[in-house]
């Protein structure tokens, strides 16, 4: 199991501008055949700070799929405009989470 992980803070005020982002960009990957990611919000810490994670069934599939979606010209036109919504004093990250293997 794979989940690659997208943190971004959403500007003051544009919270539900980056709800629509996000489903924007799922309706993309529908289209597209790439995988829709699950939009979570942050409880404590930055006000407005999301995660869209992503799940995979290894690094493979993630590969392949990330591939996909960059080589797809609506789902990176959509992707682009993230930097609409999100506030401009915080700046994306990601992160790969991989299921810990049992060690010998």
């Amino acid at each position: 199991m794979v989940r690659h992980r997208l943190h971004f803070v959403v500007a003051l005020g544009r919270y539900n501008e980056g709800v629509q982002w996000v489903r924007e960009m799922n309706e993309a990957c529908r289209k597209a055949g790439c995988v829709e990611g699950r939009l979570w919000a942050i409880g404590f810490g930055n006000t407005n700070e999301c995660v869209l994670e992503y799940e995979y069934p290894d690094i493979a599939t993630m590969d392949s799929d990330v591939t996909k979606f960059q080589s797809t010209a609506e789902t990176m036109a959509i992707f682009r405009r993230g930097t609409q919504v999100r506030a401009p004093e915080h700046w994306p990250w990601d992160e790969l989470l991989v299921e810990a293997p049992l060690l010998a």
